[in-house]
């Protein structure tokens, strides 16, 4: 269990999480508890003229250097409004991500073949694409622009690793638990590799008979993992992410306590991949929008303390970001209403401040 550390803002460095919610003087919160720092949401700190703050001890990295004048120039307004897809950080990201895929496709398959799982080879290749990142919170922004390849269903692996890898940070969990999240990530859909290509592969809906056939890759993938020498919790996570707290899941229906808390956290991750996801048959949902259908549909689905986290950590992720309204508008994110996650607070071009809690005619489109 870590420790709470008071820090100045001249010591803040990303990726620390903080440990206490950071309140404005007239009561609103600029920053929940156990929200990523990244450069945004660094540079509003300043400008709030917030002069330290509380952070777990856990989330310190001392070899990383601290914030600097980079950060706010990282995040002003001719920055931010830089599409994602043309940042230096984001083609450096994309790039290692396909050059990773490729390798996590050969681990999986020898894996599924027999070999032994290497925790340590499998951790490396989500490291090696985090080290591409000043803030690891990008991930969130990051991985919904990129590609779809021939590859979806390791390139889909890769991502749930990375957004249980960012997860396990946001939980503070100690380096061996976050390794074995991070793994649980990797081959969470290793038995895919038994299912038949012609329903693995297919570009649209499954039929019943289809479907069927691939609601057994849970099961197929406890038993690729069920005699490998790794934490339970991995072999769980492979069998249990399709499994949903009111016991409405696969492929054993069970229902909240008997389901692990790897297997919960991997489900919100593998969730929030296949909505995100750039495929060929449809656009990729704006995260916001994927937060409205977290609080919409699955409240009681999935495990309400993880969930929580998730969503309030991509929401405050997106604080300074430019955002495109469902009436054309460009606006900053400015504050994020604890009530509804979805619908924050934000400012135009013209300084007009825009309400979504209120306006209710109006939702965020598009990230810019």
């Amino acid at each position: 269990m870590s420790d709470i550390i008071k820090v100045s803002i001249k010591e803040i460095k990303p990726d620390m999480v903080l440990a206490r919610d950071i309140v404005t003087s007239n009561g609103a919160v600029l920053l929940a508890k156990n929200t990523m720092l990244n450069n945004i949401n660094y540079a509003k700190l300043l400008s709030a003229g917030v002069a330290y703050i509380y952070v777990n001890t856990g989330s310190i990295d001392e070899r990383t250097e601290y914030f600097a004048e980079r950060e706010r120039e990282n995040s002003s307004l001719e920055r931010q409004r830089i599409p994602i897809i043309k940042r230096p950080e984001f083609i450096a990201f994309e790039e290692a991500v396909i050059e990773k895929t490729e390798e996590a496709k050969q681990y999986i398959l020898a894996i599924s073949s027999g070999e032994n799982v290497d925790m340590a080879q499998l951790n490396k290749i989500t490291d090696d694409i985090m080290s591409k990142l000043r803030c690891k919170s990008d991930v969130l922004s990051f991985i919904g622009f990129i590609k779809e390849s021939d590859e979806h269903t390791y390139h889909h692996s890769v991502n749930v690793s990375l957004l249980c890898n960012l997860m396990g940070r946001w939980l503070n969990l100690p380096p061996q638990e976050l390794m074995e999240l991070t793994t649980a990530g990797m081959l969470h859909d290793i038995g895919k590799t038994k299912i038949p290509d012609d329903v693995l592969n297919k570009k649209g809906k499954l039929t019943d008979d289809e479907f069927a056939v691939m609601k057994k890759h849970p099961v197929l993938g406890y038993r690729i993992l069920q005699e490998q020498e790794i934490p339970e919790s991995i072999k769980l996570g492979a069998l249990m992410h399709h499994e949903k707290m009111d016991g409405s899941g696969y492929p054993m229906g069970v229902k909240e306590k008997k389901i692990g808390n790897m297997a919960k956290i991997i489900t919100i991750c593998d969730i929030y991949d296949a909505m995100t996801a750039n495929r060929v048959y449809r656009d990729r949902i704006c995260p916001f929008e994927v937060i409205k259908t977290f609080e919409t549909r699955v409240y009681g689905e999935l495990d309400t303390k993880y969930l929580l986290l998730f969503l309030k950590n991509i929401a405050y992720t997106y604080i300074g970001h430019w955002v495109r309204l469902s009436d054309g508008t460009e606006a900053e994110v400015i504050f994020i209403n604890g009530a509804q996650l979805s619908r924050p607070l934000v400012r135009t071009k013209d300084e007009k401040f825009i309400d979504l809690s209120v306006e209710k005619q109006l939702y965020i489109d598009s990230l810019i």
